[in-house]
């Protein structure tokens, strides 16, 4: 049997039209992939294109038939929506409605312009949703690659209010640039003074174009200032020992610690195609939509790529640029967090998840021993 089979997958991360998003991002990593001839395109700096999401629609045949093939396979107890912006899509919300009877966790990824009340009292009475919202500052300044404007800036930060007040468990990936970085302190003060503080995830920018927009040398000083006043803003902040990771890849320039992600979440998107690591898009494994889905299913785990991508050291000049939230997991696998840390984030917290992923770590030092 391949050394990297069967996977002991927790999650299937579901990319919905990559290419349509509401904001255009400077550092957009979807403009930068070379995954497919669109993202060479860098279509995602196009005006937005509206879709349409039912279970009759194309759009929504070829997602049920994605998240419905991954999950009847494996057995799945978490999914995460992203896009793109998938409010972009009318009906998503009919969508992940159904998909959250299926799941312990339903993730969703935006950038929060588009998500409004109803949405969140929507969400809220299904019960496992988990928001994850983009945003690198409170302040323009250090938001301003995201957005380009002011203005615009004050509509998303509206939203974003909107949505850390709805009482949903929220997670915030702020992108750490030469922009960012300077408020990264000021940024934590501002969430920390909501009445649901949501976790913060400071992670560095990525991307070949990311020496366009990476902290300096000489601003690593501002992440070690949030780490001194880690007591302070414990409340919204990931273990402690994430911040010596983080420190570690701005001081080494790169990553050297190794990554277990893609032995326990693989990346779908919904045109069909399937590739092994929801955090860099390196390989199109096959298609979930044509006949050859189960073969595209078999593959998972046992490619040769997978042996890279899950080697003792980061081996692929993509993994030495790469650090992000699902970073935890990896830290878990090799002690740098407990089991209970790791799922004191609600992503992770209910007992089939922590359940697996406590199994699957066992079956992994088990056959490092053998």
């Amino acid at each position: 049997m391949p050394p990297f089979t069967p996977l002991p997958l927790i999650g299937n991360d579901l990319v919905i039209n990559e290419d349509s998003c509401n904001l255009s991002c400077t550092y957009c990593l979807t403009g930068q992939s070379n995954l497919k001839e669109g993202h060479s395109l860098q279509l995602i700096f196009d005006p937005p294109k509206r879709d349409d999401y039912s279970p009759t629609t194309e759009l929504g045949k070829r997602i049920n038939t994605v998240a419905d093939q991954l999950n009847g396979r494996f057995n799945l107890p978490l999914l995460k929506v992203t896009g793109g912006e998938i409010f972009l899509v009318r009906g998503i919300m009919d969508f992940l409605e159904e998909q959250s009877s299926h799941y312990e966790v339903l993730v969703i990824q935006t950038n929060g312009v588009l998500v409004t009340e109803e949405h969140l009292e929507r969400m809220r009475s299904w019960g496992n949703v988990v928001l994850q919202i983009s945003l690198d500052s409170h302040l323009y300044q250090g938001n301003s690659y995201r957005v380009q404007s002011e203005s615009l800036h004050t509509k998303v930060l509206r939203s974003i209010t909107r949505a850390l007040d709805s009482g949903l468990p929220v997670e915030i990936y702020g992108v750490l640039n030469d922009r960012s970085v300077a408020e990264l302190s000021d940024f934590a003060g501002w969430l920390n003074e909501f009445d649901h503080p949501p976790t913060f995830f400071p992670f560095p920018v990525r991307g070949p174009d990311s020496d366009n927009f990476k902290i300096r040398p000489d601003q690593i000083g501002h992440i070690e200032e949030l780490v001194a006043r880690y007591d302070e803003f414990s409340g919204i902040l990931p273990p402690r020992a994430y911040f010596d990771r983080l420190l570690s890849f701005y001081r080494e320039g790169k990553r050297t610690f190794r990554c277990h992600l893609p032995r326990l979440v693989v990346s779908s998107f919904s045109d069909g195609v399937i590739t092994p690591c929801p955090n860099i898009w390196f390989s199109d494994m096959g298609n979930m939509l044509g006949d050859d889905a189960e073969n595209v299913l078999d593959k998972l785990g046992s490619s040769g790529l997978y042996q890279a991508l899950l080697a003792p050291k980061p081996r692929l000049s993509a993994c030495h640029g790469c650090f992000t939230p699902w970073d935890t997991l990896s830290m878990y696998f090799e002690d740098e967090i407990t089991l209970d840390e790791l799922c004191a984030a609600p992503t992770y917290a209910p007992p089939r998840i922590r359940g697996m992923i406590e199994t699957a770590k066992a079956e992994y030092l088990a056959g490092a021993d053998a």
